[in-house]
């Protein structure tokens, strides 16, 4: 599937005329006579072209590529600005002007927009499809604008449930219940399972990789039930995609996972896709990247800055854990320069190389000094000379490596990298959450040890860290559901948002921030964070869209 998937000149007109913001010069050409919903959805190409909309809406103004700066709010990442972060020098800051929660409303009710108009007019009688490709049109419709609503209902709760194209008197509608977006999510991804191919079927004609797969709405429908606590039914649809579909794998190099030579591989379940350039990259790395003296990119903003909270989840390569205690923080021109001092039971961990010998997906998540993943970019890159300082982050002295990727991003931060939403990683630690809250934490351990145990990484198993750490997990609950957390965050951090999401979830957020920003954190002139009001785990409604809409009641706390 190409990375921008291209819209007929026609759908556009259409898009245009049933969507506020298009410039009217922009139909000044065409007869109007020829611009009618009635007279386009009609053929194969109609539809697919339709589709490609839909997919189009995810790419459009690079706006959802913000969306895993969400995880700077986290203990384990900082720095931002008030339009992407929650927190200004420790004191919270979001209000319903803030600009990420504007922008991915509007993002992800496009998507729902687009994905109605297709499902409105693709069962109707005069249409000349095949069946396979009715099939596999509606149940891509089905999808994604289950996925947008999977991300309105987490982040706002109640939202309007749209699923048609509304009249002009209709648009002002009120929110409804998330407990009624999610059932709807559930059906619509229910239905979609059954009408969408496997992805071996995409696998086996390039063109098509990226498009929405049975296993894709098995996956995202097995994600909602565990983020519902709906546990036997995750159980059931997890382990189809696991062990019954088998149509995914862990890659054996973690890293190529974030490099546009090897996506769409073997262990992606959905991405987004992006071809590079002005307005069609993914804007992610242009924030997320070192400063321009690093040669490591040519355009970072460097707003994902890793916290040493953060290196400290990742245990040597003996299993033994790290623990580091901050001493100072120097100025360095515009940024710092941070000491901390180290410690480890581990015989062989040296604490004045404190990162040396550890568990090798930190190299691959954090830049910091004198990393060996240096050689490693270089030689992806073919660039040489790149070097990295504590200085070239605007805080904590470290950035992130995810998606970043050189010379290879020719336009300076719209990179032609593509966005992972669902890994197969994902599903096997969403399976074993759902193990352990079923008791089953035995059986869950076998696929956290898979992710622990992909060839390129190759950590201690859990049963061999209880030898090393002389403690029990396995057979603790508790204990399990805190390694399980770890291990996500080690695993999905700085991709999609998945640390935020999930400590929302899990309710720990509050308690993790509020034990985070203790005062002057890092050398800083922050104040403590003495409590967090968990009224703000939902973001506000946004007031551009109160104003426009005075139906939309707001979230308490804002």
């Amino acid at each position: 599937m190409k990375k921008i998937l291209k819209l007929s000149t026609l759908l556009l007109c259409i898009l245009c005329l049933t969507q506020s913001g298009c410039k009217k010069n922009f139909l000044s050409s065409y007869p109007k006579n020829n611009l009618s919903e009635t007279n386009f959805y009609k053929t194969e190409d109609d539809f697919t072209s339709a589709v490609n909309g839909i997919y189009d809406a995810m790419q459009a103004d690079r706006e959802l590529s913000f969306f895993p700066m969400t995880d700077i709010a986290t203990p384990y990442a900082g720095f931002g600005d008030t339009r992407f972060g929650q927190y200004d020098n420790g004191i919270f800051g979001i209000t319903d002007g803030w600009l990420m929660g504007q922008t991915l409303w509007v993002a992800w009710y496009r998507v729902v927009f687009r994905a109605n108009l297709v499902l409105d007019h693709i069962d109707a009688k005069d249409v000349t499809l095949s069946a396979a490709m009715h099939d596999r049109l509606k149940g891509e419709a089905l999808f994604l604008r289950s996925l947008a609503y999977f991300y309105l209902a987490n982040l706002y709760g109640d939202v309007p449930l749209i699923t048609r194209v509304l009249k002009y008197e209709e648009l002002l509608t009120p929110r409804n219940k998330k407990s009624e977006v999610v059932a709807a999510i559930i059906a619509d991804l229910k239905t979609a399972e059954t009408l969408l191919p496997s992805v071996t079927t995409y696998r086996s004609k390039k063109s098509l990789l990226g498009r929405a797969s049975k296993g894709a709405a098995k996956s995202l429908l097995g994600k909602v039930y565990v983020y519902e606590k709906m546990w036997p039914e995750a159980a059931t649809k997890l382990n189809e995609v696991i062990n019954v579909d088998k149509d995914y794998d862990l890659e054996p190099q973690f890293l190529d996972l974030f490099w546009p030579a090897t996506e769409n591989g073997k262990e992606s379940i959905f991405e987004i896709q992006y071809a590079g350039g002005l307005k069609e990259g993914n804007s992610y790395v242009r924030f997320a990247a070192p400063n321009t003296t690093s040669l490591i990119s040519t355009a970072g903003f460097g707003y994902v800055t890793p916290t040493e909270d953060y290196t400290n989840l990742f245990e040597t390569t003996n299993g033994y854990p790290v623990t580091s205690t901050f001493v100072s923080r120097v100025a360095a021109g515009s940024a710092y320069r941070y000491k901390f001092t180290y410690a480890s039971a581990d015989p062989a961990f040296d604490p004045s190389k404190p990162y040396n010998n550890r568990d090798p997906r930190l190299a691959w998540t954090v830049w910091y000094e004198n990393t060996p993943y240096i050689a490693e970019f270089q030689a992806r890159t073919g660039q040489s000379g790149v070097n990295y300082l504590q200085q070239y982050a605007n805080e904590n002295g470290h950035n992130t490596v995810k998606y970043v990727i050189g010379k290879l991003d020719l336009t300076a931060g719209d990179s032609p990298g593509n966005m992972i939403l669902i890994r197969y990683a994902d599903v096997l630690l969403l399976y074993a959450e759902t193990l352990i809250e079923l008791n089953r934490s035995a059986e869950a351990a076998t696929y956290i040890n898979k992710v622990r145990q992909r060839p390129s990484v190759a950590m201690p198993t859990i049963q061999a860290l209880e030898v090393v750490q002389h403690k029990t997990i396995i057979a603790d609950q508790q204990a399990m559901r805190n390694f399980l957390h770890e291990e996500r965050y080690r695993e999905l951090a700085f991709e999609w948002g998945h640390l935020y999401m999930d400590q929302i979830r899990w309710d720990v957020f509050a308690d993790e921030i509020v034990k985070y920003w203790t005062a002057g954190k890092y050398g800083g002139n922050n104040p403590a964070l003495n409590s967090f009001d968990k009224r703000h785990y939902l973001w506000p409604i946004p007031a551009e869209e109160r104003n426009k809409n005075p139906q939309l009641s707001q979230n308490p706390g804002y």
